[in-house]
């Protein structure tokens, strides 16, 4: 059985492999085998989340801080006018800061939790931004291996590496984030990141993208076991959760079918 509909034969071994040699490491984020799950080929090429950053105002100069991130792991860059040279993964991810910010205000001295953290990519954007007393990154064994080298390697502090299992069952969190982790994996896995996490944090960021997965049951149940959580279904499960309004989601979003869930914003 699968864990997961981003289960991409030699993921797992490919994260082992680029955390602990040099060379892999350098050129990373466009390997095929990496990209096919954690992906640097939008649709877009980032040009939609930079509009929409531009649109609210969004401080030019912050790019600046997050340059040097995408001179890790052999990044392709495309350039964003007066923001300059970036990967647009690079883009999304200051997108995502941007929506965090606008939705919950201050992070300094918040407990972050995100669920699927690919890299770190993620984590080191809200590290330029606020200072966090905690950021809990969930995933498997070998993803967390590269996102802790990618991470030292930017000197982020204060990021804890865990695995679903060994997550504290009465830790609360400020805040969890999931952007598209979560929606993407069985639903066993599922149920237990509910329990574990989301309903001990305070506040929610979910991106939702498996509406496309409704009509393939039968495929689900060959090889998942079973059917996913779909959005409908986890709402009301979340004490205030609702879904944001369409404006939140760029163009790349809205391809994938994505929902944002929220709760717990100001």
């Amino acid at each position: 059985m699968l864990s997961s509909i981003s289960d991409y034969p030699g993921y797992t071994e490919f994260c082992r492999r680029a955390a602990e040699d040099d060379g892999c490491f350098a050129g990373f984020r466009e390997d095929p085998v990496y990209s096919a799950v954690v992906t640097s080929q939008l649709h877009y090429r980032g040009r939609d989340y930079f509009e929409m950053l531009e649109a609210r105002g969004f401080d030019p100069g912050f790019f600046a801080a997050v340059r040097d991130h995408d001179r890790i792991g052999g990044a392709t860059l495309a350039s964003f006018g007066a923001a300059g040279d970036l990967a647009p993964q690079t883009m999304r991810y200051v997108k995502v800061l941007s929506d965090l910010e606008q939705l919950f205000g201050s992070l300094d001295g918040a407990s972050i939790i995100e669920i699927g953290g690919g890299f770190g990519g993620q984590c080191a954007v809200i590290a330029k931004r606020f200072g966090f007393a905690r950021y809990t990154i969930v995933d498997l064994r070998e993803p967390l291996m590269l996102a802790r080298r990618y991470l030292d390697a930017l000197a982020i502090p204060n990021v804890a590496y865990e695995l679903l299992e060994a997550l504290p069952i009465n830790a609360r969190y400020d805040l969890v984030i999931s952007c598209y982790g979560l929606s993407e994996l069985a639903r066993p896995f599922q149920v237990m990141h509910l329990q574990r996490v989301l309903l001990r944090a305070r506040a929610g960021y979910l991106l939702w993208n498996n509406e496309g997965m409704k009509p393939h049951r039968d495929w689900q149940e060959a090889f998942l076991g079973g059917e996913m959580i779909y959005c409908d279904e986890l709402l009301p499960l979340l004490p205030g959760a609702r879904l944001a309004d369409e404006s939140w989601l760029a163009l790349e979003d809205r391809q994938l079918d994505a929902r944002l869930i929220l709760w717990g914003t100001r």
